[in-house]
């Protein structure tokens, strides 16, 4: 294990010379390298390594955020992130990058490089999404939400990989202020918006205390349910595509918490790009169906033909009743439906908004797009646990 160190384009060939796995990956000899810095993030550097006959993709910690170097952050980060990349590769391994080396010292990363893919985002900003591009996303959620599940394992075996990422502490602090938190207090020097423009919907969502009662409710679903190991951060700036092949990257995030929270964080981005590209709305509803639909076939797949040896369920086994399958899947509805509210208003208004909207057509669509965003992000956090049904949240968008 080595002494931290930053890495720069130059220095991090040298080290990749010195592992004999990467170095007969990217063939040749080091002097035939090329080192490509990728960063797109707040929280890492990213290089892209290319050799004679492969590449690699590396990333590093960094002690600080990238927008604000006073602003610290623990290096761990990306142990969590190789720990989340392990934990549901069992599972789903075909749907993420392939992990080559991990150097704990270091806090770096080498992975498989996606260079022929797309970042899902740029993809739908662009139009070059193929179509049910959802569903992937959906199994994924499925499959590894079951098989990190009490459901899947006894409890011994959740209580461990729990603990391990229930020490992933800086960067859920960042998603409890965030998302969970800044964007309801209107001394937070954190968020911004629009002015004047959105300043009526923004003051109703800072002085609304029912509404901030219903917050609260969702803070206690975030923190208080350990229902599966989640990824933690999942939108479509985390999935990289190219065509049917869809990859899940930047797990660092990964904690235990209530399955809806992906799922919820998920739909708002695609919501929030249908508003920003009226367009797109029509397209983006049969995605929102076909994910949700997705991720149901594969977590009750699993549940109903007995897959794993937990403790929970352990009475019934795949014989469970149809009324506890729709008791679940209406709780998850639930939490996927008030997240999804809390994204939406978060992307809109707090730190670390989205591009989607820069992509419309000019100032006057982008705040119609924002304006909707909160609109439709109240709604959903206020009216989440009515919410049962897909077409029921649907309804709502």
């Amino acid at each position: 294990m080595s002494a931290y160190r930053p890495f720069t384009a130059s220095t991090l060939i040298a080290y990749l010379a010195t592992l004999p796995s990467v170095k007969s990956r990217l063939g040749g000899e080091a002097i035939d390298w090329t080192a490509r810095e990728v960063s797109d993030g707040n929280l890492n550097t990213v290089f892209i390594v290319s050799g004679l006959s492969g590449s690699v993709c590396c990333k590093q910690s960094l002690p600080y955020v990238r927008v604000d170097p006073a602003w610290a952050m623990p290096l761990e980060r990306t142990l969590f992130e190789a720990r989340w990349m392990q934990a549901v590769s069992p599972a789903i391994g075909h749907q993420i990058p392939e992990l080559y080396h991990l150097d704990e010292g270091l806090f770096l990363i080498v992975m498989e490089n996606l260079a022929t893919h797309h970042v899902l985002r740029h993809a739908l900003i662009t139009g070059i999404a193929p179509a049910g591009f959802a569903a992937r996303i959906g199994e994924f959620v499925g499959h590894a939400g079951y098989a990190t599940s009490w459901r899947a394992l006894p409890f011994e075996d959740v209580h461990a990989i729990r603990d391990l990422f229930s020490r992933n502490l800086a960067l859920t602090r960042i998603t409890v202020d965030l998302v969970l938190t800044d964007p309801y207090r209107s001394e937070c020097s954190r968020n911004r918006w629009i002015s004047p423009d959105l300043d009526d919907l923004v003051t109703a969502l800072q002085e609304d205390g029912t509404l901030h009662s219903a917050v609260e409710r969702l803070q206690e679903r975030f923190l208080a349910n350990s229902q599966s190991l989640l990824h933690g951060d999942l939108h479509t700036g985390s999935v990289m595509i190219s065509g049917d092949d869809v990859r899940i990257i930047d797990g660092e995030f990964a904690l235990y918490g209530p399955i809806g929270f992906d799922l919820g964080m998920f739909l708002a981005n695609l919501v929030m790009n249908a508003y920003a590209q009226p367009e797109h709305e029509d397209w983006m509803r049969d995605e929102i169906a076909l994910f949700w639909s997705s991720f149901r076939h594969a977590y009750l797949e699993r549940w109903e033909t007995g897959t794993g040896r937990g403790d929970m369920g352990s009475l019934t086994g795949s014989a469970a009743s149809a009324a506890e399958r729709k008791r679940f899947l209406q709780q998850v509805m639930h939490d996927s439906a008030g997240f999804a509210g809390l994204e939406l208003v978060r992307r809109t208004i707090g730190f670390a908004q989205v591009a989607d909207y820069e992509a419309a057509r000019d100032r006057e669509s982008e705040i119609e797009a924002r304006r909707r965003a909160l609109i439709t992000g109240r709604s959903l956090i206020q009216k989440a646990f009515q919410i049962d049904t897909i077409e029921a949240l649907l309804e709502h968008i």
